[in-house]
């Protein structure tokens, strides 16, 4: 006949365990980076047709991009690409960042003289013509000729181009 021995109970029932507890660090640290790339001349993408009237009054002149099939809304210091009745782009030319500033999300950038990686950290990709760089599904380019100069800077968002 077979005799069962009898169960055998894991040591660790009898001896105590540890209670666990979890505890967070809430470490309150301000980037030295601009955070968000929402805005680029006070022009938020996502903005209306509407709002952006409201905002920058009548433009200077307004062309049609078919390539991009878009309406390119021409201001004296950005040029703002609209489809589908929202922004989807903002350009600014190296006279318009020379005349009136550069404005990424309210901060002055100046990609003449600043060194971009103290403001903007590192690029998250360095292509022939120019810098990228990404906060979420926003991306900034900042545009370079092949001895290294400005020429113009983007805010589009990286998923729709």
């Amino acid at each position: 006949y077979f005799d069962a021995s009898p169960q055998l109970v894991p040591i660790s029932t009898f001896i105590e365990q540890p209670k666990s507890v979890l505890a967070f660090e809430h470490v309150s640290e301000s980037s030295p980076y601009i955070n968000r790339f929402d805005s680029l001349q006070g022009v938020a993408l996502y903005t209306t047709k509407e709002e952006l009237l409201l905002t920058k009054g009548n433009p200077l002149a307004v062309t049609n991009d078919s390539l991009l099939e878009t309406v390119e809304y021409h201001y004296a210091d950005v040029t703002v690409g609209v489809g589908e009745g929202v922004v989807l782009y903002v350009h600014v030319a190296p006279p318009q960042a020379q005349q009136f500033g550069l404005y990424v999300d309210g901060v002055e950038i100046d990609p003449l003289t600043d060194n971009l990686q103290d403001t903007l950290g590192k690029p998250y990709f360095i292509a022939e013509d120019g810098d990228v760089y990404l906060r979420g599904n926003n991306a900034l380019k900042i545009y370079r000729n092949l001895a290294g100069e400005f020429e113009g800077i983007d805010l589009f968002d990286s998923i729709s181009s």
